[in-house]
């Protein structure tokens, strides 16, 4: 972790070479380039360092209070990203979460996808693909289709609950319909 030491060294003190707003957030940006990432790896990476400030509003005791608020990145970029500037990189890092929390965390938390009973390889990767093509025709036809979802309505949590049930019950499904 020694490039991480040696890129705050060398930011410290430092005017950003870039400020951006994001979101509402105030967003300082510095770029350390060619950093030693590893002696085995034989390449050189570029560091992006990015602090975001914004005001945070909360209700306390009936009260609003404005909190400063602070966050710290470090992305290591590697291969060739060179055509992408520090607020790309920082954009880039942040869709990551989305990704993550988006459709990994709905994947595990109400599509199963946990432990496969299955543990031959091929088992593995049918049972995989079979669960993100059900998951992406799911979605793509509530949000096409699905006019009560569209207006609000119901939730994809739900239309996801009442057809798990109307497959296992026989029940008709009442989703689609005005």
């Amino acid at each position: 972790m020694e490039f991480i030491k040696e890129a705050q060294a060398l930011t410290l003190g430092r005017k950003p070479t870039q400020h951006v707003e994001r979101d509402g957030r105030q967003v300082d940006i510095w770029e350390v380039e060619a950093l030693d990432f590893s002696e085995g790896y034989g390449a050189k990476v570029r560091v992006v360092k990015v602090r975001e400030t914004w005001i945070q509003r909360k209700r306390i005791a009936k009260q609003w209070i404005h909190q400063a608020q602070e966050q710290n990145w470090m992305w290591v970029v590697a291969g060739n990203l060179t055509l992408y500037a520090g607020a790309d990189i920082r954009d880039i890092g942040h869709l990551r979460w989305k990704v993550e929390n988006n459709a990994f965390g709905e994947l595990t938390q109400h599509w199963h996808l946990t432990h496969s009973a299955h543990h031959h390889p091929t088992a593995l990767l049918s049972l995989l693909w079979i669960k993100l093509i059900a998951f992406t025709l799911f979605h793509a036809f509530a949000i096409l289709h699905g006019k009560r979802f569209r207006l609000g309505t119901v939730t994809l949590a739900e239309i996801r609950r009442q057809i798990y049930r109307s497959l296992l019950c026989g029940q008709p499904l009442l989703l689609f319909s005005g």
